[in-house]
């Protein structure tokens, strides 16, 4: 290409216009961008400097973040420890997952039992004047009584995609029925599937009965999970996702929640609520 003449494009009128010359030289060969490569800060350093950067834990250089696993088997039976260790609810775990919770801006409510979680749930609502949830199918949700609990508090409740509709029809009209409340209600309320203790982050994978919206739309969502499904890192996330994606017990996305919804594009001022929930709370069972 002559880059010393014009060229015409399209703006944003559709009609052609003239853009300037390009100037300088052409794009860098592909030797010159490997020379460049070679240049990029290694994995354990960038790391370091981002943990430094957001206050945490700087993870020893020694670290090995190699999490593949050649054999099915070594995979599977990693996996297998990784959910062990998270039923014993370490501790320290728990309380980074605390920790890092807070620091995401979550609001974090610990709950003995599940028979306590209405008591919080109750408190919630008054505090955060909310009238109109919509809520997912989680069987925590059902064991903690959640339904009876809004009611008494003269909460409207909605049931994302019952899993007890009788058919079809009566499902898919469940599920549009809740689509237009999940933008109209005062709260989202969900389980969880895991939370990751080093970022704070909740993780739910949408299915039957669990809609992705629930936890986006609402200007307050609730979290309901149980300490055993607290994994120490992202590590662990990843290794039973690939376990369970290869048995074929995973067939969709996840949402990664970490925190209410926040946004610094306008002049790197952080504004919080604009693409999602501005208020997010999360009970602790356990």
């Amino acid at each position: 290409m002559d880059q010393t003449r014009p060229w015409t494009d399209l703006g944003l009128d559709g009609q052609p216009r003239l853009s300037a010359p390009c100037q300088g030289k052409s794009s860098e060969t592909f030797e010159e961008t490997q020379e460049k490569g070679k240049e990029l800060m290694e994995r354990s350093d960038f790391i370091a400097n981002v943990s430094a950067s957001l206050g945490r834990r700087v993870p020893p250089r020694s670290v090995e973040f190699d999490a593949r696993y050649v054999a099915a088997d070594d995979a599977d039976r990693a996996a297998e420890a990784v959910r062990i260790e998270a039923v014993t609810g370490a501790e320290e775990v728990v309380n980074s997952a605390i920790d890092s919770l807070t620091s995401g801006g979550w609001n974090v409510h610990q709950a003995t039992t599940v028979e306590d979680v209405g008591e919080i749930m109750s408190a919630i609502c008054s505090d955060a004047e909310i009238r109109s949830a919509v809520r997912t199918g989680h069987l925590i949700l059902d064991h903690a009584r959640v339904d009876a609990v809004l009611a008494k508090d003269g909460v409207e409740c909605i049931v994302t995609e019952s899993q007890d509709a009788s058919s079809d029809e009566e499902r898919l009209r469940q599920i549009e029925t809740a689509k237009q409340h999940m933008f109209e209600v005062d709260a989202g309320i969900t389980g969880g599937d895991y939370i990751i203790a080093e970022t704070g982050t909740l993780v739910i994978h949408p299915g039957t009965g669990i809609a992705r919206l629930a936890s986006l739309a609402p200007p307050i969502h609730i979290a309901v999970v149980h300490v055993s499904q607290i994994l120490p890192t992202l590590d662990e996330l990843f290794l039973l996702e690939h376990v369970d994606l290869r048995n074929g017990k995973r067939a969709s996305a996840m949402n990664l929640i970490s925190g209410p919804s926040r946004t610094g594009d306008i002049e790197a001022t952080i504004v919080h609520g604009i693409h999602g929930p501005i208020e997010t709370h999360i009970v602790l069972v356990g």
